[in-house]
């Protein structure tokens, strides 16, 4: 769901990345994102009165540009290996354009004890495995895939092995390239794996 952002609003959104790039989630502060700005505390403060309040608008960045993207990727074919090949690599370039910070904000939330978020980014992460698994049915039912599939479980792994690749570049401080060939070899394995024989 796209929601009407104001300019200030996508201000916000970039220099909280930024912080969150340069500098980790952990410096992720009113006062940081400031800085960032150029702005007195008290101005960013108008907009936002915590942390978790950043957090939940990049929880809504996260839903409106990931989840556009991946939909996007989807609508431009109607074969489900070629869908699921077509969202995979969307996703490593969302990733790429965002640098890894739609990962580290999925892992801090899972880590707080703020309810609200972590609600409110289960119901993104669901949004998008009921994607993936509406695909997998789609493949299912047309004979491309096996039918012995349990489409949960497909799409959590599609999910998990883009997560763990974005991991790896993370950690490699971002010299990992997310385009390299084992990464295509992954992607083979798993179309294998759902391929009907």
């Amino acid at each position: 769901m796209v929601r009407n952002r104001t300019v200030r609003q996508l201000e916000i959104i970039i220099a909280a990345r930024a912080v969150i790039f340069s500098k980790g989630i952990e410096n992720l502060t009113v006062r940081e994102i400031a800085k960032e700005l150029k702005i007195t505390n008290a101005a960013l403060y108008k907009h936002f009165k915590s942390k978790s309040e950043i957090i939940s608008l990049l929880i809504d960045d996260i839903e409106e540009n990931l989840l556009s993207a991946i939909q996007a990727a989807a609508d431009k074919t109607g074969d489900p290996l070629h869908k699921l090949e077509s969202i995979f690599y969307s996703h490593l370039s969302y990733s790429e354009q965002m640098k890894g910070t739609s990962f580290t904000v999925i892992n801090q939330v899972s880590g707080l004890k703020d309810s609200h978020l972590k609600r409110k980014m289960f119901g993104v992460l669901n949004k998008y495995l009921k994607t993936i698994k509406g695909i997998v049915i789609q493949g299912m039912e047309s004979g491309v895939f096996r039918k012995d599939i349990d489409p949960n479980s497909a799409s959590v792994l599609f999910f998990g092995a883009l997560q763990s690749m974005v991991t790896l570049w993370c950690l490699s401080g971002y010299k990992l390239s997310l385009r390299k060939a084992h990464f295509k070899q992954m992607l083979d394995i798993y179309k294998s794996w759902l391929a009907a024989k």
